[in-house]
């Protein structure tokens, strides 16, 4: 007969450190998103986590190490994202399918986070020399999932490498323009534009 009062299992310090840091960094992403790089102070971020400064600067040596493991964590996101949608996809080579998917993932909350850290990074050194290699990673990353549409793979790895990054970096000035001018029918054409250059460009090296 079971236990009708079993025993709770004690977490290892390991997993309470783990749960500590999903906090953290889950509470700076949140303020990233909502209130932007400026108002992502230790105060905020403790009392969105429920923690003390303590416990923050027992996980991470400074505020900054937390904002660039929250980075880390949306570009992970992202990128997982994007592969499960694009799994469930019926025709990956379509690239009229494909792009709007990827624009959709851009355009997400919490996309934002991102956008406030390489805005902020422009004049901060110090926040983009610790950027710079989450931003490389978040790119290769990026590469490694557009393996995933059979169009990406016919295109040579020299040039598929820059054409991410175009299409990357299309998508996300297209967040921040479309924040405070939404506009459907600039959407519906910039986007025929865009499959058709890709369509063309790609057509070429086949």
């Amino acid at each position: 007969m079971p236990n009708p009062n079993p025993t709770p299992t004690r977490r290892t310090q390991a997993e309470r450190r783990a749960e500590t840091s999903a906090k953290l960094i889950e509470a700076t992403i949140a303020i990233l998103s909502e209130h932007g790089y400026a108002q992502t102070s230790v105060k905020a971020i403790c009392e969105r986590a429920g923690l003390s400064h303590g416990a923050l600067f027992g996980r991470f040596a400074t505020r900054l190490d937390l904002v660039v493991a929250a980075a880390a964590e949306v570009s992970r996101r992202q990128v997982d994202t994007f592969i499960e949608h694009v799994t469930h996809l019926p025709d990956t080579d379509d690239l009229a399918v494909v792009l709007p998917l990827l624009r959709e993932t851009s355009r997400a909350a919490i996309n934002a986070v991102w956008a406030e850290l390489l805005i902020a990074a422009r004049t901060d050194p110090e926040l983009r020399g610790h950027l710079a290699p989450v931003s490389a990673d978040y790119a290769r990353a990026m590469l490694d999932a557009s393996e995933r549409v059979p169009t990406m793979r016919r295109i040579p790895e020299d040039l598929r490498a820059g054409l991410v990054a175009v299409i990357i970096n299309q998508f996300s000035g297209d967040a921040l323009a479309r924040l405070p001018f939404p506009s459907d029918e600039a959407d519906n054409r910039t986007m025929e534009v865009l499959v058709a250059m890709l369509s063309t460009y790609r057509d070429s090296l086949l």
